[in-house]
């Protein structure tokens, strides 16, 4: 059992909000050109990312992955591979509608919104850290004397750092549900740079709540039991799908869809498969659930995709496709 005040480790900490993260942080530069169509496998695999998968990580950090993700994709497909720079979510989807990339990498919530605009879009196989299905969890401590989120008004949240868009669209939702933006209803967001730090600073009393990732809230139980057993939950979001790798309908012929589908889903098989997916804090790629196009059409019903905000964030860094939380 750990003490107090041990530290869990990197993988652990940020297994949640990541998935595909770090693994396809990895997505660098490089010259799009036209791909052909439904004529076999291609000579080079072109593949992108949408740019929300690298919120606070330094670019240095997505060029030095990518040898490592060009070596996964080679390995299970059998085909040289090449990463085009990250890209907001319509941009992406419109290269993989224009032939100009053969797979795009999209967070679930993001690929629901794309495939109500482009109905030709399909899921590949999706990727997941532990298990399926992502949802946030908003933590308290114990003896926080409001029942709802309401009772937050005012207060401090902390939102990890490489929080993904599940959690940060349920806290906007909860906040517009009551009338105000995060960044007013709530007097200040910081951004611890791991959950666990997240969620002692609640239990330290430094912040009142904390919004994390399940994956995350699980290790963080199992590491430090004393601790969880001060935090109670206020409110948890609905589950939101997961990362999804995709591809456009009729641009591959089949047996190139198989071979990719079946080559990424033995990526946990193979030593340097597991070691790949290891160092980048996902466990495997999975078949697309049964129930998957219903969980999409849902997740998109309860959170309408939003334009780009026009501001820019405080890093620096062009915002995704949703309007990001403005964390102070």
């Amino acid at each position: 059992m750990c003490g107090a005040n041990q530290r869990l480790t990197d993988s652990e900490l940020r297994a949640t909000p990541f998935d595909l993260p770090l693994l396809l942080s990895l997505l660098a530069v490089l010259t799009l050109v036209p791909v052909t169509r439904g004529d076999g496998p291609p000579e080079t695999v072109r593949i992108g990312i949408v740019r929300s998968f690298f919120r606070d990580i330094p670019q240095s950090q997505v060029g030095a992955s990518t040898p490592a993700f060009q070596k996964l994709m080679q390995a299970q497909t059998g085909l040289p591979s090449e990463v085009a720079s990250p890209t907001d979510t319509d941009e992406l989807a419109d290269k993989l509608m224009r032939g100009q990339l053969h797979l795009g990498i999209f967070q679930g919530v993001e690929f629901a919104w794309m495939c109500q605009k482009h109905p030709d879009l399909r899921p590949l196989v999706i990727a997941v850290n532990q298990h399926p299905n992502r949802q946030a969890h908003l933590l308290v401590r114990q003896d926080f004397p409001a029942a709802n989120f309401a009772g937050l008004n005012g207060k401090t949240l902390a939102i990890p750092k490489r929080s993904r868009e599940h959690c940060l669209l349920f806290v906007e939702r909860q906040c517009q549900q009551l009338g105000r933006e995060p960044a007013k209803f709530f007097s200040r967001i910081p951004t611890p740079d791991n959950i666990e730090e997240a969620l002692d600073d609640v239990v330290d009393g430094t912040v009142q709540a904390a919004v994390v990732d399940g994956v995350g809230l699980e290790c963080y139980k199992r590491r430090k039991p004393g601790r969880f057993a001060k935090l109670k939950e206020l409110l948890k979001s609905e589950l939101f799908p997961d990362t999804v790798v995709a591809y456009r309908q009729g641009a591959l012929d089949e047996a190139t869809v198989k071979r990719f589908r079946e080559g990424l889903l033995k990526a946990d098989k193979t030593a340097t498969g597991r070691l790949l997916l290891m160092l980048w804090t996902l466990t495997a790629f999975q078949p697309v659930p049964p129930d998957f196009d219903r969980m999409l059409t849902d997740i998109a019903k309860a959170y309408p995709g939003r334009k780009e905000a026009d501001t820019k964030r405080e890093d620096g860094a062009k915002p995704s496709s949703t309007a990001p939380l403005r964390r102070r």
